[in-house]
């Protein structure tokens, strides 16, 4: 390694060379105008020593001797007869980032300063040219700056472009601390998320703390995710609210200079995504990994979204990149509550009690979801005509009533079950005839674990996972799952099993998992599999089988069921494959068979009653004679023969139903269930036991 003793230059032009021989800028392997760095044992904070090499001529000029400007001796530490180092230097000199300047001598006044703000652009060196940190500028006779910083994080020397911009401050500016603090108005439910964030940015911020992580590469990148709606968009713009004196929206081709001012990255989320084979998709990662490689040790953080993480390019998902993953998820009842308080804001309308009342009965939502919900309760309210006796000109406070709330609950459904939510399940269990055994034991199974679960777990009883309703056609499987989740206030995601059967390899699979994906998101929440067959039959092969596996791995894998409950309904239960009858899987087997007299009765009166239904003796003496006329029929093939009746009677234009309509109606529709289908039932399920 040689030594160079540093000798003044001749000359205070281009006071960033400095110059060398001809035969050591060769030995160094450099020509004029080359970057090189300058090392002289000093403390520099890590930050590099650059200037521009130039070949020195004339009398003076050694090879073991560097001649430099006095500017740059005072900028780097070192003086006449001093022993540096020259290096290459394998990076060029960067673009100037916000360039910090302050008056020597006498402070500026407030008028002063503004005018300065706006002029000092003006009075720097000409683009191209160089800025050291400390060099002194003089842009009129008798007023002069010093450089403070050149918005670089690891050089002191920067090069001037016509992008570069200059901000003046005092002596107080200068002796500040930046203070980055998260308070979000209108975000509630995700402490532990802003904690965590804030946690992040305060170990960015403090310069001890980066010098003692950079060996480690600390946590500048941080991934955003959840659903939609959980408020990933509205954090990070509270977040460029909270006093950032820098905030960028990163594009592709965007030239990012890293500085010493606290900056904020944002990226959109559709430059991170993984884009395996579209267009200039490596093109855009490697230029954010190259950003990522360029803030190291700076005061900055980038910050992303997306729905999961699995959606980000994996190679973005490491250390020194995304290195920290954190997720909005969808919030608790208590996280509802304190989400609608935040946006009720100060005032107290809605009331505490409603609010409260709409916490527990949103089950799914997320942030935005609620922010709509009461958006439209309150445009329900406003939309009510004047009450009697008000005046035009009277703006009284609208009263909310538990109708508006319904109503506003019935427009507002969770985003977490757009795409496969089929329909509101609005049935009781007072719309089903009979079935009262089994109704409870449904309730026993499902309920029991969300009302009472501190007495099963002193009793150490688990939740049953799933229940499988096997019978014959029509005979009410679905409309007890539906009666099940609306009693029990679940959110409720129907699948028919072939619907999940895809051409595409994957895609089964794949729309198995989301069903479960969002089923856990919208928890409480029951997943009714109908024609569970079709896919978790015995003996299938290939593609189907990847299905059924999904199917057990989601049922009992590694991430457990919280208050999600698995129904299934066959009408062939002997065709399920016997993997899923295991313990874990569904614990509970009902049989739904045909409504015995006493259903099939409850479901003619509910068919003909309010007066539809006129006779000479009345519908409920009629009614034993009904149900016995109904003998091994289906529930739904009851439903039908009533409304048989009521073609029959509106043929004849007649309003009301008589004996005569309903025996032609029985007479005309023809039974699904036979014995030897029931038979087959009784086997199936004996063959259960018996194992």
């Amino acid at each position: 390694m040689s030594f160079f003793t540093v000798r003044p230059a001749g000359t205070d032009k281009d006071p960033f060379r400095v110059r060398l021989t001809a035969v050591s800028m060769l030995s160094l392997k450099l020509k004029s105008g080359d970057v090189c760095e300058i090392r002289n044992g000093e403390e520099s904070n890590g930050k590099r020593k650059l200037a521009i090499a130039w070949e020195g001529l004339g009398p003076g000029m050694k090879d073991t001797i560097v001649q430099t400007s006095k500017l740059l001796q005072e900028a780097y530490g070192f003086k006449l007869g001093d022993k540096i180092t020259i290096l290459r230097s394998s990076r060029p000199i960067d673009e100037a980032g916000l360039v910090t300047v302050r008056k020597l001598d006498a402070p500026l006044n407030d008028k002063e300063m503004r005018f300065w703000s706006k002029n000092i652009a003006p009075s720097i060196p000409p683009a191209g040219d160089y800025m050291v940190t400390s060099q002194r500028i003089r842009p009129s006779s008798g007023v002069e700056f010093v450089v403070k910083d050149v918005g670089l994080h690891d050089a002191i020397i920067a090069r001037v472009t016509p992008t570069t911009s200059f901000r003046v401050v005092t002596d107080d500016d200068l002796g500040s601390v930046v203070n980055i603090e998260l308070k979000p108005a209108c975000l509630g439910g995700i402490e532990t998320q802003i904690q965590e964030l804030q946690a992040i940015i305060n170990r960015i911020l403090r310069p001890t703390v980066r010098q003692v992580w950079s060996t480690y590469e600390p946590v500048q990148g941080v991934l955003l995710y959840g659903s939609k709606g959980t408020g990933k968009t509205a954090l990070i713009e509270t977040l460029s609210e909270s006093g950032w004196p820098s905030i960028i929206s990163w594009r592709p081709g965007m030239q990012f200079r890293s500085s010493n001012e606290p900056c904020l990255v944002i990226v959109p989320p559709e430059y991170v995504l993984a884009k395996t084979g579209a267009p200039g998709a490596s093109t855009v990662i490697f230029e954010l990994e190259s950003l990522f490689k360029r803030i190291v040790g700076s005061p900055t953080l980038v910050i992303t979204e997306a729905r999961h993480p699995n959606d980000v390019d994996e190679r973005l998902r490491t250390e020194g990149k995304f290195a920290v993953e954190i997720e909005l998820p969808i919030p608790s009842a208590p996280q509802r509550k304190d989400i609608l308080f935040n946006l009720r804001g100060p005032g107290n309308y809605p009331p505490d009690e409603q609010l409260q009342e709409l916490s527990e009965r949103t089950h799914g939502y997320v942030g935005a979801d609620l922010r709509r919900l009461l958006r439209v309760t309150l445009e329900l309210v406003s939309d009510k005509p004047p009450l009697y006796g008000e005046e035009v000109g009277e703006v009284p406070t609208p009263v909310i009533e538990s109708a508006d709330l319904d109503a506003a609950l019935q427009r507002v459904r969770p985003s977490a079950l757009q795409e496969i939510f089929l329909e509101t399940p609005n049935v009781r269990w007072t719309d089903i005839g009979g079935q009262h055994e089994i109704k409870r034991q449904l309730q026993n199974a499902i309920e029991r674990p969300l009302k009472f679960a501190d007495r099963m777990q002193k009793l150490r009883l688990k939740p049953k996972k799933g229940v499988l309703l096997y019978g014959p056609p029509g005979c009410s499987k679905t409309l007890l799952v539906r009666a099940l989740a609306t009693e029990a206030g679940l959110n409720f995601l129907a699948v028919k099993g072939a619907e999940l059967i895809s051409m595409y390899v994957g895609e089964s699979e794949r729309a198995t998992r989301e069903v479960f994906r969002k089923a856990r998101a919208a928890s409480p929440s029951i997943i009714f599999f109908d024609e569970i067959d079709a896919i978790a039959s015995r003996g299938r092969s290939g593609g189907d089988l990847n299905v059924l596996t999904t199917l057990l791995n989601e049922m009992d894998g590694f991430e457990e069921l919280r208050n999600v409950f698995v129904v299934a309904a066959t009408n062939k239960p002997q065709q399920i494959d016997p993997a899923l009858m295991r313990p874990g899987r569904f614990d509970n087997v009902v049989y739904i068979g045909p409504p015995d007299l006493e259903a099939r009765k409850e479901i003619l009166r509910k068919q003909l009653g309010g007066g539809l239904y006129q006779s000479e003796t009345g519908l409920e003496s009629d009614v034993d004679d009904f149900g016995k006329w109904t003998e091994g029929f289906s529930g739904a093939e009851v439903v039908a023969i009533c409304q048989a009746a009521g073609d029959v009677a509106f043929d004849e234009d007649r309003e009301t139903i008589r004996l005569e309509d309903i025996r032609t109606a029985v007479a005309n529709t023809p039974k699904s269930i036979t014995p030897g289908m029931l038979e087959e039932f009784e086997t199936w399920n004996a063959a259960r036991m018996a194992r």
